[in-house]
């Protein structure tokens, strides 16, 4: 049950239905009612009280970032903020550093003070997600939930995409350096390269495996016959990429794939400490393109999205429900992915 199951029985729109439940004072009495009614009929979720409030707009969005310290994070919140300074609305930002506690701490003590959300890459499940909603407009970003408008980096094709070119670099064998065990993208980028390698059945193939990366149906079969592993960094930091090294030493493999920037810098790190170079030993590439890709030595090819945008795009919608507007995100704005090579994947010749 979601919240567009509500807002079609009461006959209004989504927005109408999530500024009733968390601005009632911005909607009719009449509507507020037949809102209600309609939740209560379809048990939609605990009964949340659509009584107009005195409670004046605070003009301000919370943003709850996984971890302030990631690059990644930081582009995000430059986005947002710059799309809440146009919009004249002024962002209350949380670092939760991965926590799923201190994410809902976090959440709760945020709920008084602002008039949206952006929960950006929440460890939180689907519908711990979807309950927060209900309560204030909220906008997720990289991970789709049913009812609640998102915003998505194409990490499918991002993959697909460095898969191809550690293929064509010679690459025979990849170990992918994956990162927490509830991140969505993380999902995603193992699929792919799961998919790539024919390791998946071909009838459950998502169609965008030979058009994703514009590849041929014949390159496409070639690369199914890479071998791939899978090796979970215990934490997706420098360090955590340096003790990760240590781990895939013990099964090399041709080609590592990070599952973001910092991992592979640490990972770098602790392969030159042991006399392993790349791209001479092995290849690698990361994620985020943050800007310790382009100054490290080797530099670091990596997969780039356009985080600023995702920032600007969420932030965006999160004002526009919570101003009563329509958002247009009926199903996730997926925002694409581009492949930065580098010298960390490239041979001469």
């Amino acid at each position: 049950m979601t919240i567009y199951d509500v807002a079609h029985r009461a006959g209004v729109s989504a927005s109408t239905v999530s500024r009733a439940f968390s601005r009632p004072d911005r909607v009719s009495g009449r509507t507020a009612a037949a809102i209600r009614a309609a939740a209560e009929e379809l048990g939609y979720g605990r009964t949340l009280d659509t009584r107009p409030k005195p409670d004046p707009a605070t003009n301000t969005l919370g943003l709850v970032l996984a971890d302030v310290a990631n690059p990644f994070f930081q582009e995000v919140w430059r986005g947002a903020e710059h799309a809440a300074r146009v919009g004249d609305m002024a962002v209350l930002t949380a670092d939760v550093q991965e926590s799923v506690p201190r994410t809902h701490a976090a959440i709760e003590r945020m709920i008084p003070l602002v008039d949206g959300l952006i929960l950006a890459s929440t460890r939180l499940s689907g519908g711990e997600i979807q309950k927060i909603a209900r309560r204030v407009p909220t906008v997720s970003v990289n991970r789709p939930v049913p009812g609640v408008p998102s915003v998505l980096v194409d990490d499918y094709d991002g993959m697909v995409r460095v898969t191809a070119h550690l293929h064509d670099q010679g690459a025979r064998s990849i170990t992918y350096l994956s990162g927490p065990a509830d991140s969505w993208s993380d999902a995603v980028r193992w699929r792919a390269l799961l998919d790539v390698a024919g390791n998946t059945d071909p009838t459950d193939r998502p169609a965008v495996l030979t058009r994703a990366a514009a590849l041929s149906a014949e390159r496409a079969q070639k690369l199914t016959r890479m071998t791939v592993r899978q090796r979970q960094v215990d934490q997706p930091t420098i360090r955590g990429g340096r003790r990760a090294f240590e781990v895939w030493r013990t099964q090399p493999t041709d080609a590592v794939i990070c599952f973001n920037d910092l991992v592979a810098v640490g990972f770098l790190d602790q392969a030159r400490r042991a006399g392993v170079t790349a791209p001479e030993d092995l290849l690698i590439v990361g994620f985020d393109n943050t800007d310790l890709a382009g100054v490290h030595r080797p530099s670091l090819t990596t997969v780039a999205g356009p985080l600023r945008a995702v920032g600007r795009v969420a932030a965006a919608n999160a004002m526009a429900l919570a101003r009563g507007l329509d958002s247009p995100l009926s199903k996730p704005r997926v925002l694409p992915a581009r492949l930065i090579v580098r010298e960390s994947s490239t041979r001469a010749g």
